[in-house]
């Protein structure tokens, strides 16, 4: 389980799909805003994620695990969940990238 795709957009945000027992997608800006997409629907944004905080998440083999010891400790908003549809889409998108 890992990250299955990783998109740096033009705007600096990058943008990781992730095959992980319980988170689906995250998109990470150079302000160190975490947004993070479970496989609920469910998300949320961390704020202030320092950069090699980030860096540890997206390059471990356990992305959860990292999530537990380390994003827990920054302060989160939740957002509006995804749609069936959108999600949906990531999980399809996921497995596509996984073979």
């Amino acid at each position: 389980m890992a990250v299955v795709k990783r998109t740096e957009r033009e705007d600096g945000i990058i943008e990781c799909l992730i095959d992980s027992s319980n988170i689906l997608y995250s998109e990470y800006d150079q302000s160190g805003n975490l947004k993070l997409t479970f496989k609920a629907g469910t998300r949320y944004l961390y704020k202030e994620v320092l950069n090699r905080d980030y860096v540890r998440f997206e390059v471990s083999e356990s992305q959860g695990s990292v999530f537990n010891k380390t994003m827990r400790k920054y302060e989160c908003v939740e957002l509006a969940p995804l749609t069936e549809n959108n999600l949906l889409k990531l999980r399809e998108e996921i497995n596509e990238h996984k073979d």
